[in-house]
This record gives C-alpha cells, structure tokens and sequence, in this order.
C-alpha cells in the first residue's frame, strides 16, 4: 500500500501539494500560538526592583475564594484591585525572624514631576511613575549620582532618567503631583540604578520616610517588604518567614517572581498579551480541523472513481484506508517544516505589531522551544491522520459494485452520519444563543463566538447539503447572466454539488471569521460609545492627560469654578460577585449618588441613586440583575477591591453600565477600601447660559492642575472610541490572524478543486469549446461557490451580531455597516476569483488530444 501510496501522490501531484499546504498553515498556526504563549510565560521584566533582596513579602493579591460544595469544593484565586499589606505588626515579625540581617519596607504611591516646561513628565514605555520612602532605594538598589538623600519634608530625590528629561538639576524646584495635589519639593539628590539611568517601565521619586508616610496613606501599613539575609538561601528564609507569620495567604518571592512583583505594570501587560494567544491557539485548531478535513476530502473526492476501481479489483476497505492515510501523512509530514520555518516569523510579526500598539511591552520577547513544534506538529498529523480515515470511510466500506456508483453519481449529498454529528454543534449553538439572551451583558456577548465557531462547524458538516439547497436559484442567477457559459457553471455545480461544497465550505469559514470580527466586536465598542454619550449629561468633562487619575482636589477646584452648576467625580474600582453561579471580577464605580445624578443620565429602572447615600447600598446594571434574578431591596454577597467581604443591599437598577461599570457604590462607603483616591475623570455641567464662562475658567485650571485635560462632551466620546479602538488591537490583530489562515486555505482548495480538472477541460476543448468559454465557465462556477459561502458565512456572522445586540440592548435588531461588509466580500470573490485564475491556465496549457487518452 505505500508504493500504491506513492505512485497516487505521482498520479495527483495537485491534491499532494494541497494537502502538503493545508499541513504546513495549520503546523504554523499551532507553534505560532504555542511559540507566543510559552515566551509569555517565560517573560521577565528587565529590571529587578527589588533585585539587591534575598526574598520579597507580601500578603497575597488576590482573593482566594471558596466555591462549590460537598466533594466538589474549590478554592479559586481572583485579582484585588486594592491588595491587602503588611501590617507593622507583622513587618516587626519578620525582622526577628532567624537568618533575617535586614528588613526595608516599601509602600509605592503616585507621584508625578512636572518638567520645567509645566507638561507632566510621563513614565519611559509607558509605565508607572512612583514614589518612595528612601530607605526602599536599597531594595534595588539606587545609589546617589549627586547630592544627599532627602531629610526634609520638602526634599526629594529624582532617578536620573526623570531628572533629565524634565531638565531638574540638584539644588532646583521641581512640582510633583500625587493623589492629594500639586506641591512644590526642592531637588536633593540625584539617584540611578546600576548601570543605567532609571528602571525600564517605571519613573522613581524619593521622599522622607515621612513625607512618603502622609503621602502613600499607609498608616504604618507596607505593600512589600525585602527581606536581606545573613547568607541563607531564598528557600530556607522563605519557610522561615511563611513559619513565623503564620498567614494563610502569603508570599514570599524570589528570581523571576521577585522581578514581575517590581514591576506590577508590566507583569499585568505581560498576563493579558498572553491570555490573548490561548483562546487564538483554542480557535487556530477549531479552523485546522475543517481546514485539513475540507482538503483532505476534496482529495479523495477528486479520486472517487479511482478508489472504486481498486475496490473492484479486490482491494479491501483496510488497505483503501491504508493508502488514503499514508498518502496524507506523508504530505502532512513533508508540510511540518515549512510550517515551523513559517510560524517564526509569524509569530514575530504578531508581537511586533503589539509591541508597537502598546499591547505588548518590550519585556515580552520570543523564546524558543522544542515543545510548541512537538505540540504543533504531534496536532497536525493527528488531525491530518483523522481527516483521512474520515473521507475514505464511506467509499472504503460499501460493496465494490456500489463504490463504482457511488463515483459516478452520489446517491445522496451527505451521509446520516454526517447529519448527527452537525446536529450537535447546531443545537448546541441554538441552544448557547437563547441562554445569552437571558445572561447579557459582556458575558453574553463574549459567548457569541463560540456560537460563530459550533454554527461554522455545523455548517461546514452540512456544506453538500446547503450547496444542494442554494445552488439552484443562486447558479440560476449566474446562468441567466452569463449566458451559455453561465449555464454550464450551472450544470457543473448542480451536478459537483460536493465539490462546490468543498470550496464554499472554506469561503464560508473566511466571511464567517471576517464577518464576526467586523461585526460583534465593532458592535460592542458601538454601543459602549452609544451607552457612554447618552448617559453623559456634562458640558466638559476633565480627565487624566499622560497620568493614572486625577488628585481629589481636582473635583474640589471644578466645583469653585464660575458658570459651573454641578459637578461628579467617578473612580473606577472592581467587586468580585457570582456571575452565572461562581464568583467573577465586576467592573464597579465610586461616586457622590447626589451630585452624580445632575450630570449623569443612568436610565435608571427601578430605585434611585439616593439609595446609595446608605452604606452598603448599590446602583446594579440592568444586565447583571437580570443575571441574578435581582429587585430592589435584595441583598447579595460581595468582596470590595480589598478583598473586604460585604453584604450589598440592591438600590437601584440602571440600564447604561457599558463603559462604566455593573455596580455602583457611593464614594463615601468606599473610601476607606481605597489606597489613593485618583479619580478617572469629573464631569462638570454648567448653570444656564454658563457654558462660555464656565469654558474658559476650566481652561485656566489646568494650569494649576497640569496632569488635566478638559474636553467637551463631543471629544470626549471620540476619545472614547478611539480607546475602545485600541483596548481591541489585539483581539483584532489575533482575529485578523486566523481569518488571514482562514484565506489562504480557500485559495488552496479553490487551486485543488480547478488544476484537478484537467481531463474534463480537455474533452471541452475537442468538443468545440474555446478557451474564453472554459476560462469563463472556470470563473462563474467559483462565483457560485463564492455566492453560497459567503450567504452562508454572513447568515452566521449575523446571528452573532444579533446575539450580541441582543445581550447589550435586550433586542436583536441589528444594522451592518455598508462599506465595511462589502469590502469583505469584495476581497473574498477577488481573492477566489484569482485563485482560479492560475489552475484555470495550468488546466488550458495542454493540448487537449495530448490529455485525453489517458482518462
């Protein structure tokens, strides 16, 4: 069977290299995927704040919480929007601990300079700008370039990068901004780390112990502490230190974590970048399984009539499968290497293009291992290897004389086997899309690409019998425009209905995918914006230019401006609370219910925001009490961004929380949960005939407040859109990825499905075709195709727009946007009809008496 095997890959060069092509894309999406996760993973920061410790302490940051019950009982871990500290209680405990020479404390807050120009100087790679107590410079360590350490409580010391950006000299005033305000300090001293002049994602400034004390709000309190040791290893400090605190959740790091601990901005960059390669590799196999199939069994296809004859001559179903299989691993196998060359430089170009976009930060580089080529390769012939049992297993298990049949004239387009099996992911997407309808919100939103993808595989199973169904009215349509050539695509799609299956099946995976990307996830930021514009009843709203918030004293000084009539501050904070049964991070907001309701339209349901004044008391969005079966005045179990476990009494309902959040909470209650009170924008209305007034002293504020920026409303919601636009370059980039995967498979099987066709071109031309006919037939036949997958891609497309509507608004109506749909499916045809082009002529380059004889 493998010479028999060898002499049929000679016999079907075309069907080899199509299937060598479909092997070496899916090999170089699996280890591009893989490639990118494990680099995630190894990734570091660069630099090591605490690289001069032995080992760094700190109270866990997440929540660990208990769910499930009986044997089911898990303990899950969530992130802490304000992670607990050391208490000086326990910071004394560890500077008695055995082996322990030396504890330093350090509490990290905001704190921003100003440069000499009056502009707020920003972090290097867009990181944090920090402050600290100068005892922690040791942590590092800083050492002093010039001047002294800061003694006074108006003295500060700047990291050499700062300093030279902002032009601060020793001896000089710099302002600096934190989360109570501007105030001026003067420069003591200048610091640098070992051999460069500042930490890669992070600017450094150096207060007092005091200063940083009243400044950071700590109250005695460290987020870490380093721990210097007498000579003791890591390990054995670190099981001391876990024995003498006794704290069931707590950490004690070294090496890499110690690294990703110094840098808490680039380690969460470094988490979500990678979390976007998992669901990409999730989805990459989900395609590689239909693409590999749809290419191996248009192969078998195409040698129906072949594997027939064998099983006529007394071939057993065993040795058909067998020479199938061997067929397509050896084209599998003879594709993993350049699928691995392939998935390199794929996998470069993706990080780059993150990098670039901010996505990603500089810390993330590509490593290379042998497991993501293991990986890739072990799937790809595995999926190769099913794929080929699967398209020979009918013609190889029925009777001979029914095989000889069955190549001449299929009985049916697919089997009842075949139906079952789309049976599943169809109603399983069914199902999954009326129970997205009932939980909303963007967890029912995030659903709808699973149902794109079960829809997709129920499509793709069912391709034969949804090309018989529309090939008829939409071939006529191309046979009444084209003529006699058109009538002839016609006659050929009806009668090769599984062939025009075959390439439908990979253009409706490519609209399906472009579609969804297009759709759902521009629908999202749409009605976020939507949300955000009517629930903003503010003439100027002030935010945060190049920092993380706005000090508190920001609202004071909007609130004694002239023309203003009411003024809201909102801070953004998260509540872990059960979302579909087990807990989930909430998006949350802080504000006055008072004032935020003269500025803010919420399309409150039921209740009021007055509620909130009580504590415990808060705003839920439409969708989350849908979600929980929530009314006002009931009551459900929270934990606060500190992890401070609360019981919340429901005070009102809201139906605009896109892009502000499921919970609201009065900022009074919430304060005391708060490290730093920054807030993330005020909004200001004017009183009646106020605006121009109230204009142009906001204008003059910000010269008193240089790390704000005041927009009007209009700005505002294009800011916002342009944000939401960049939060999704990557799901769009990744997206973007599988639907370019997605193309190039349907140019393999459009080149398949037409070089393959060579005999049948040649009985054309000697029964009087020319070559204009044949190129022309060639052409409308894959219009055809290209017509039936890209209705069958969009009907799939759409149901997910509709179901994501449908999970924002309560309604599924949708609309498409124009221009964006038809540049998708005018790339798709193009694409198809130039994949046509190059078979179309390899098919015409023979004379036709030379090709014919040896059907």
């Amino acid at each position: 069977m493998l010479r028999l095997a060898v002499t049929g890959i000679r016999q079907h060069r075309y069907g080899f290299v199509g299937a060598l092509c479909a092997a070496a894309m899916a090999a170089m999406l699996i280890a591009a995927c893989g490639i990118l996760v494990e680099s995630g993973l190894r990734a570091v920061p660069s630099a090591d704040r605490f690289g001069a410790t032995t080992a760094v302490v700190r109270l866990d940051p997440d929540v660990v919480i208990r769910t499930g019950s009986g044997q089911n009982v898990d303990n899950e871990s969530y992130p802490l929007d304000q992670p607990p500290r050391l208490t000086a209680a326990q910071v004394a405990t560890l500077r008695q601990v055995p082996g322990v020479a030396r504890v330093v404390t350090d509490t990290p807050f905001y704190a921003q300079a100003i440069a000499a120009d009056g502009t707020a100087q920003a972090a290097p790679d867009d990181g944090v700008t920090e402050g600290h107590a100068w005892r922690a410079a040791a942590l590092t360590p800083f050492a002093l370039a010039s001047g002294k350490a800061p003694g006074a409580a108006d003295e500060v010391v700047l990291d050499a990068g700062t300093a030279a950006r902002g032009h601060h000299k020793v001896g000089g005033q710099v302002r600096v901004v934190t989360a109570g305000g501007a105030a001026t300090y003067r420069v003591s001293g200048i610091a640098r780390p070992d051999g460069r002049a500042e930490l890669p994602d992070q600017s450094s400034l150096f207060f007092s112990s005091a200063t940083a004390e009243r400044l950071s709000g700590a109250k005695g309190a460290a987020a870490f502490a380093g721990v210097f040791s007498k000579g003791d290893g890591a390990d054995a400090v670190g099981q001391r230190v876990r024995e003498a605190l006794d704290v069931p959740h707590l950490d004690v790091l070294s090496g890499d974590e110690r690294a990703k601990a110094g840098a808490p901005g680039t380690t969460e960059q470094l988490a979500s970048t990678t979390l976007l390669f998992g669901p990409m590799a999730g989805i990459g196999g989900f395609l590689a399984v239909f693409v590999l199939g749809g290419t191996i069994a248009l192969g078998v296809l195409q040698r129906t009539q072949e594997i027939a004859l064998l099983r006529a001559v007394g071939a057993t179903s065993w040795q058909v499968r067998r020479m199938v299989a061997a067929e397509t691993l050896l084209a599998s196998a003879a594709g993993l290497l350049p699928g691995f060359l392939l998935s390199v430089p794929l996998s470069g170009l993706i990080l780059d293009r993150l990098r670039d976009r901010g996505t990603a930060p500089d810390a993330y580089e590509l490593v290379l291992g042998p497991l993501p080529f293991l990986l890739a390769g072990g799937a790809t012939l595995l999926l190769a290897l099913l794929a080929a049992l699967a398209a020979a297993g009918r013609i190889s298990r029925i009777r001979p004389a029914d095989a000889l049949q069955e190549a001449v004239s299929p009985r049916r387009p697919v089997t009842v086997t075949r139906v079952l099996l789309a049976l599943l992911p169809l109603g399983g997407g069914i199902a999954l899309f009326f129970a997205t309808q009932h939980i909303g919100g963007e967890v029912g939103v995030a659903f709808q690409y699973l149902i794109v993808l079960l829809l997709m595989g129920a499509a793709a199973l069912l391709g034969p019998l949804l090309a018989r169904v529309l090939e008829p009215p939409l071939g006529a349509l191309v046979s009444a425009v084209g003529g006699v050539t058109g009538w002839l695509a016609h006659a050929n799609s009806r009668f090769s209905v599984r062939r025009v299956a075959s390439m439908a099946s990979a253009l409706m995976l490519t609209v399906a995918m472009a579609c969804t990307v297009l759709l759902v996830t521009g629908s999202l930021n749409r009605i976020t914006a939507e949300q955000t514009d009517r629930r903003t009843q503010a003439d100027l709203v002030l935010l945060p230019q190049d920092s993380p918030g706005l000090p508190a004293d920001v609202a004071e000084a909007a609130r004694g401006l002239d023309g203003v009539a009411a003024v809201a501050a909102t801070r953004s904070t998260t509540v872990i609370s059960d979302v579909l049964g087990t807990p989930d991070v909430l998006g949350a907001q802080a504000l006055d219910p008072a004032a935020a309701g003269k500025v803010m339209d919420l399309g409150l349901r039921e209740g009021s925001l007055k509620s909130l004044e009580r504590d415990g008391t808060a705003a839920v969005s439409r969708t989350y009490a849908k979600q929980r079966g929530f009314d006002v005045g009931d009551r459900f179990a929270a934990w606060l961004g500190d992890g401070t476990q609360v019981k919340l009494t429901v005070g009102a309902v809201f139906d605009r929380p896109l892009g502000l959040g499921d919970i609201l909470l009065s900022e009074r209650y919430l304060g005391p949960h708060l490290h730093e009170k920054l807030n993330d924008s005020v909004l200001v209305r004017a009183a009646p005939g106020q605006d121009e007034k109230l204009r142009a002293a906001a204008a003059a504020l910000v010269k008193d407040h240089p790390t704000v920026e005041v927009t009007d409303v209009d700005a505002y919601a294009h800011g916002l859109r342009t944000s939401l636009a960049q939060n999704t370059t990557g799901t769009y980039l990744v997206l973007s990825v599988l639907v370019l995967f997605t193309a190039v498979s349907m140019i393999n099987g459009l080149l398949m499905g037409t070089a393959e066709r060579a005999k049948e071109v040649s009985l054309l031309r000697l029964l009087g075709a020319g070559r204009r006919h044949i190129t022309g037939m060639l052409y409308l036949e894959t219009l055809i195709a290209v017509l039936i997958g890209a209705a069958t891609g969009t009907a799939i497309a759409v149901t997910g727009l509709a179901g994501a509507n449908g999970a924002l608004t309560g309604s599924t109506d949708f609309s498409i946007p124009p221009l964006g749909y038809s540049l998708i499916i005018a790339g798709v045809a193009a694409l198809a009809l130039i994949s046509t082009a190059l078979p179309a002529a390899l098919a015409l380059r023979n004379r036709p008496d030379g090709v014919l004889p040896s059907v």
